[in-house]
């Protein structure tokens, strides 16, 4: 894995350098859909801590990125040890976003933090010139330092956004983010380290009782970060459409969408045309087209049938993976 530093205009102004890491070091193999990441700190340790040059390597080998790029906020190269409130660094982590972002204009970007870190992210996505694929927690602060809870960069995102929790986290009780998580906008997934604490430390009786090592714990991590953002990638290049959760509803807005067609008088018109971007479009009117004389009642079964399978491979609301609890109904 090689590793380089390239500068920014912000960056050297305030003595700072970027991180970049490289991904595979075989770049015949990279696609335009590997994706690139910044990772951000948390307040309490620079990039250069063991913790996140860990976290680092697991995330490029994880995700076959481009590049995983880390860097310092202005407080810690100032030698200070408390970090300023989220608002005051956000400018300084977008500026950074900005310059990867025109690097690698072609990948998905993906910004990942850890706490302090991925609740700047949240914010930093949230911009309106910043194009996000998905944001990725680990371990996001929930709880404020007064009491408060900490939501608010949340329920502004409309990105994809996965949580990697410690199930002992004490700045996030797990019952706490499942009630913010009904009411976020964007699709959303949570992968919980079975009691770790905040920084995925687990306690070595534990882990002798399962027969699990800290490493084999952080790399299960890194790799349900992978698959989360390679679907969430991998959507939105299908589809064009942003992926978001719809109130009342199982299904992102785009799997509702392209379902409504199947109902749609106009969609007889279209059902010899290819649709190259919607390619679960294309499959819903290639079933019509072998059975152009069913009745009404039929072809509602087949509907059934079709939306059983649809809900197999998106997210939910909720971010509960790739299956579905709830039933799936159609007005008669």
């Amino acid at each position: 894995m090689n590793s380089k530093k390239i500068e920014c205009e912000d960056v050297v102004q305030q003595q700072h350098a970027l991180m970049m890491i490289k991904g595979p070091d075989n770049t015949s193999s990279l696609k335009c859909n590997n994706p690139v990441v910044v990772f951000a700190h948390g307040s309490s340790a620079s990039s250069s801590s063991a913790w996140m040059i860990r976290w680092r390597n697991l995330l490029a080998n994880a995700l076959n990125a481009v590049e995983v790029v880390t860097f310092d906020y202005p407080y810690v190269k100032r030698g200070r040890k408390a970090a300023p409130p989220p608002e005051k660094l956000v400018g300084f982590h977008t500026e950074i976003v900005r310059k990867v972002a025109a690097e690698y204009p072609d990948h998905p970007l993906v910004l990942i933090g850890k706490s302090m870190g991925s609740k700047i992210s949240c914010m930093v996505a949230a911009e309106k010139d910043i194009e996000v694929s998905a944001v990725v927690c680990l371990g996001y602060p929930l709880k404020a330092t007064r009491g408060g809870i900490a939501d608010e960069p949340l329920l502004q995102l409309t990105v994809p956004i996965m949580f990697v929790q410690g199930g002992n986290d004490s700045f996030c009780p797990l019952k706490l983010l499942e009630v913010v998580r009904n009411k976020l906008k964007a699709v959303n997934n949570l992968h919980v380290i079975e009691n770790a604490d905040h920084s995925f430390q687990i306690a070595n009786k534990y882990l002798q009782s399962i027969g699990m090592t800290l490493k084999e714990a952080e790399e299960s991590a890194a790799e349900a970060v992978a698959v989360f953002v390679s679907q969430m990638t991998s959507e939105k290049q299908l589809t064009g459409w942003p992926l978001q959760a719809c109130s009342g509803s199982i299904f992102p807005e785009h799997v509702l969408m392209i379902e409504a067609c199947v109902e749609d008088d106009a969609a007889d018109k279209q059902k010899n045309q290819r649709i190259k971007s919607q390619p679960r479009m294309k499959k819903i009117s290639s079933a019509k087209q072998k059975q152009p004389t069913q009745n009404t009642r039929k072809r509602k079964s087949s509907e059934r049938i079709l939306k059983n399978k649809l809900r197999k491979s998106v997210y939910d609301k909720d971010g509960r993976g790739l299956t579905v609890d709830k039933p799936v109904c159609i007005d008669d």
